[in-house]
């Protein structure tokens, strides 16, 4: 017993003497300084708190792979530019364009973001005033005109909507987005739908309408840099399989907290 006593207290010793941290290492991630609402709450460079379900996804992940997570809160470009200089280990969440590989990594399979380590699936609406005569059938635009589709600025919804032949215009966040559709400066707004829902729900915007056909639907994963995978590749690995074994067990519960 003694010497049980003694192996522990040595060990408490020496994690107080190497900086009282149980982690066997830690890393820094960045996101956005825009809140998503349910995902990242808060806006500027502080954590929120609560923080939001993709940080409680990470941080249950994070612990189950034995590391210990710092975050950081900048613009995205920026994000993207401190991932590529390898500042950061990681950011989130993000979905896959290939114009993105130059910044970091996606967990892959088979030449593919492989969705069974996702953080989660997203899906893009189109909302439009009431009694408006745009619409979106699935393929394509009716009743836009000269109109502009409005999107959250650096939202890969940007360059969906190019592809379409309409005419775009983007501001920075939700509120600002469904300010211009209410004014007519855009004639529709194509948003995340459980952000755009609980704005809408939260604000009692009566006379905006959400077209039933969905935009797409995207899964947003942990980029983690060039320069972390390259040095720590099986830890790498495991942080991807941790956040899948999260999102499957613990997603709808952490949601239903936000919702």
């Amino acid at each position: 017993m003694r010497m049980s006593r003694f192996v522990v207290q040595s060990a408490c010793v020496l994690a107080m003497v190497c900086g009282g941290s149980a982690y066997a290492e830690k890393i820094r991630l960045v996101y956005s300084d825009v809140e998503s609402e349910l995902y990242q709450l808060g806006n500027g460079t502080q954590i929120a708190n609560p923080p939001g379900a993709a940080i409680e996804i990470l941080n249950q992940a994070a612990k189950e792979a034995g590391v210990e997570i710092e975050y950081v809160r900048l613009p995205v470009k920026r994000s993207f530019d401190e991932m590529q200089q390898g500042k950061v280990d990681g950011g989130f969440m993000y979905s896959f364009k290939e114009e993105r590989l130059p910044f970091g990594q996606y967990p892959m399979k088979a030449g593919k973001p492989n969705p069974a380590y996702r953080m989660t699936t997203l899906t893009y609406s189109i909302y439009k005033l009431a009694g408006s005569a745009v619409n979106w059938d699935g393929k394509a635009f009716t009743g836009v005109g000269n109109g502009a589709v409005g999107f959250n600025s650096t939202y890969s919804v940007g360059s969906d909507l190019a592809k379409l032949n309409v005419r775009t215009e983007e501001a920075k966040t939700t509120e600002q987005n469904f300010q211009k559709l209410q004014t007519g400066r855009i004639v529709a707004y194509a948003m995340q739908d459980h952000t755009a829902d609980l704005f809408i729900s939260e604000h009692k915007l009566t006379n905006i309408e959400k077209i039933p056909a969905p935009l797409s639907s995207k899964e947003y994963y942990l980029m983690l840099s060039n320069q972390f995978v390259q040095k720590n590749p099986a830890l790498a690995e495991k942080l991807w399989q941790k956040v899948g074994e999260v999102r499957d067990a613990k997603l709808k519960e952490i949601l239903k907290k936000y919702m």
